[in-house]
């Protein structure tokens, strides 16, 4: 907050925010387990944040009775209740660290974690965290959603949470949130405020492969990493591991499309970074793999088969097949001095080639001044 006051004049960002009393909090307690159970697959990654979101809402579900909600930021009872968590995730974690073979080079970690879990001052620190938070936020009622934000004039943007590749039914297994990210969950969320109006939908992805962490993705080629990201700010971490790009790959678009519902599902696309391409002189494609021979996941065209009925053994296979792919990628030259109506007609054609649905937005720069809209 003081960040945003001191360069950007938001002198009570609070203010400009509100939060669903029934929002599951992740504390930092959470953290410590999900980056010590990452710790524990040693060479093994399956990768996590590291802030304990996903931790926080799978215990929500296996100890609803120790769930720590907005609501609950100022309730009386708070200090305990964090206490209570403490003692539950020593439970369910300790006897996995004491059986775990850890690298030699995580000691530090494990050392570091193990210490937070075992201080009084760490569970009192977020104890005062959370009373600040209770001070500052404006929690409401369920209804608000409804009532007041879809109540108002003009569009409300809705961004489900992470990737589609991610998602804990149709995801890459055991490289997965631990939520649903799909946008049909979205649609159920305004259904269930009550809102009648237009829904469009929007996919949204990069000119470029990318992937945050363990996972497949066919296309990685580490020497682009300053190519396609120059100066990135994105940290690596053991927990998280590192970014990976390259070649835009339309196996996968077309596999997350079809996840989601199909073309059909989708009002248009939205394609960003294109004026890094542009920047580079050419852009990397592939909409092939040569050696998708498992036809239990593959079609004899070598796309992705989703499975009727998600399962995690299935999406597990699917994980391993991808891993044995090899990608085919093209070079497509993209002149640098191309003005920007000619940019979005080659970005739009090619994409719209590859996924059968019109590019409604190409993103040619950081501000909404660089955003291409037909």
């Amino acid at each position: 907050s003081d960040l945003l006051r001191r360069d950007f004049g938001i002198n009570d960002p609070f203010a400009m925010l509100t939060i669903d009393r029934r929002a599951v909090v992740a504390t930092p307690l959470h953290g410590v387990a999900s980056r010590l159970f990452e710790l524990c697959l040693a060479g093994n990654p399956r990768g996590t944040i590291g802030t304990g979101v996903g931790q926080a809402y799978r215990d929500s579900l296996a100890y609803p009775a120790l769930t720590v909600t907005a609501g609950d930021l100022a309730a009386p009872g708070l200090r305990d209740r964090l206490y209570a968590v403490r003692e539950n995730i020593r439970n369910y974690l300790l006897p996995v660290v004491e059986d775990a073979e850890f690298l030699s080079s995580d000691a530090f970690f494990v050392r570091e974690d193990m210490a937070l879990l075992n201080d009084d001052g760490f569970v009192e620190f977020a104890y005062e965290r959370f009373l600040q938070t209770a001070r500052l936020a404006n929690v409401v009622e369920p209804e608000f959603f409804g009532d007041t934000v879809l109540a108002r004039k003009g569009c409300a943007v809705i961004e489900t949470s992470h990737g589609v590749l991610t998602d804990s039914a149709y995801g890459f297994a055991p490289h997965t949130s631990a939520i649903r990210t799909l946008p049909g969950v979205t649609a159920q969320l305004l259904h269930g405020a009550g809102f009648g109006g237009q829904i469009v939908n929007l996919g949204v992805f990069r000119a470029y492969a990318i992937r945050h962490g363990a996972g497949p993705l066919p296309t990685d080629d580490p020497t682009l990493a300053e190519t396609l990201l120059p100066g990135s700010s994105k940290q690596d971490n053991r927990w998280q591991g590192s970014v990976r790009v390259g070649a835009l790959d339309g196996v996968l678009l077309r596999y997350a499309i079809d996840v989601c519902g199909g073309p059909s599902a989708f009002d248009g696309l939205a394609v960003t970074w294109f004026d890094q391409i542009q920047k580079n002189g050419e852009w990397l494609l592939c909409d092939s793999y040569r050696e998708a021979r498992d036809t239990q996941v593959f079609t004899p065209k070598g796309d992705i088969l989703v499975a009727r009925e998600s399962n995690e053994a299935y999406q597990e296979r699917l994980t391993a097949a991808l891993r044995n792919v090899r990608p085919d990628v093209k070079r497509l030259p993209v002149d640098p001095a191309m003005d920007r109506d000619d940019a979005y007609a080659l970005c739009a054609k090619t994409v719209t080639g590859m996924t059968g649905i019109p590019v409604r937005m190409v993103s040619m720069g950081p501000t909404e001044l660089d955003k291409l809209m037909k």
